[in-house]
């Protein structure tokens, strides 16, 4: 190694050392914690040996062999799913990060399978990175891992190639197939900048002879991430006000609710529900005719939205609802005081609107409604606390804009001194 290779890689140690000095302050008395595996969750297992000699009480369930006996050498206490099924707080390292959603790649030390598994089982999950991990997309840097099982390697590979991807079978240093913990094989997948990983997550999810990719989408809560400046927390949508966090998003007909919501859901991984799927037929027909909607006709509508919202909270679950909400009293029955929805108001003006109108084929909701529908909107308050987006840019940037939006409230929630922990 080189004398500069040296020093750039002490460098590169040295940032990811703060990350996971900074990440490890989270934990506290009494905590089941999750230790990740590779190069940089080694530093957060340093830092909290240090803090166990000091007095620390937690116990640890380790993501890896590699990582456990590190933990135990050091004298953490390690406790395995039979003990607890629960984790409060999982940190480890990543491969790439997406700014804007936080998704991840990881599992390039060959771990991601249990990673995952922990990474599911945590309350929150705090990833520790160089600043160089972070990227627009992912897949800018580095491939996606995917554990599959050695018996029928090939057609798996090939199933994969399917999905657009180039694959390497990874090797160990002397030439023969990894091996996992698990005792299975890993196949790195080369598929270009994913535009939409909670999607392909999904797709790679349902190729026989996969254990588990490498896409952790929806699940970092807060990266921390170090550079020359110091080290940054960066706070997921996931941080909100309630959780899960859902999203109402709002505004007249042509607006673009559903396409921007559809780009949220592919962004982040959460469950999308269309909510004009949930007008009762009669109102369908009613729009059909040309006939606005009266408050009498909206409120079972209202209804069945606030119901599936209430069936995310219930199963824990993040989501995207559509509804038009024109009305603060709509809003009342939809959102009311439920901490986890929030309203996201797709705002936009009369012409742009109508000019989309008047391309859209085959909606049952006619252009010559849409005076009817500024007509009867209230614009929220900001005692409803919305999320006001400006509809002009295309629904991508959109989604984007609400992801930052979102991320910005969610930390400035975190960072409130009258927050309860």
């Amino acid at each position: 190694m080189t004398a500069n290779a040296s020093s750039s890689r002490g460098e590169r140690d040295a940032l990811k050392r703060a990350a996971a000095e900074a990440a490890v302050q989270l934990v506290q008395d009494d905590m089941i914690v999750g230790l990740g595996t590779g190069s940089t969750a080694a530093f957060a297992v340093e830092a909290l040996a240090r803090r166990h000699r000091q007095g620390l009480r937690f116990v640890a369930v380790p993501t890896s062999e590699r990582t456990a006996a590190q933990a135990a050498a050091a004298g953490i206490p390690l406790a395995t799913f039979a003990e607890h099924r629960r984790i409060d707080l999982t940190i480890d390292g990543a491969d790439e990060v997406e700014r804007e959603t936080l998704n991840l790649i990881k599992g390039l030390g060959g771990a991601l399978l249990r990673e995952k598994i922990v990474a599911a089982a945590s309350h929150r999950l705090a990833i520790i990175v160089d600043g160089g991990k972070l990227v627009d997309r992912l897949g800018t840097q580095a491939p996606v891992p995917v554990e599959v099982a050695a018996f029928g390697l090939e057609p798996t590979q090939a199933a994969l190639e399917g999905l657009g991807a180039s694959v390497q079978l990874r090797r160990s240093p002397a030439g023969e197939p990894f091996v996992t913990d698990g005792g299975n094989r890993i196949l790195d997948c080369r598929f270009g900048l994913i535009a939409r990983p909670a999607a392909l997550e999904e797709r790679i999810g349902r190729v026989v002879g996969v254990f588990e990719s490498g896409l952790f989408t929806n699940r970092a809560d807060m990266v921390f991430a170090a550079d020359t400046g110091g080290v940054r927390r960066l706070d997921s949508a996931r941080v909100h006000r309630g959780r899960p966090p859902i999203l109402v998003l709002m505004g007249v007909s042509g607006s673009g609710k559903s396409t921007v919501a559809r780009e949220l859901a592919a962004r982040l991984g959460w469950t999308f529900e269309e909510g004009d799927s949930l007008h009762p037929e009669s109102n369908v027909a009613k729009m059909h005719a040309g006939v606005p909607l009266t408050d009498e006709d909206r409120q079972p509508w209202l209804e069945a939205v606030a119901a599936w919202i209430d069936d995310q909270r219930a199963r824990r679950q993040p989501g995207i609802v559509t509804c038009s909400a024109l009305k603060r009293s709509y809003r009342r029955i939809v959102v009311g005081d439920r901490q986890e929805a929030r309203l996201v108001y797709l705002q936009g003006g009369r012409d742009l609107i109508a000019g989309r109108l008047a391309n859209r084929k085959g909606h049952f909701m006619p252009a010559a409604l849409l005076q009817s529908q500024f007509d009867t909107l209230e614009e929220p308050a900001p005692d409803e606390d919305p999320l006001t987006v400006d509809i002009g840019p295309p629904a991508d940037r959109v989604a984007a804009e609400i992801i930052r939006l979102l991320a910005a409230s969610g930390a400035a929630q975190v960072n409130s001194p009258s927050r309860s922990r």
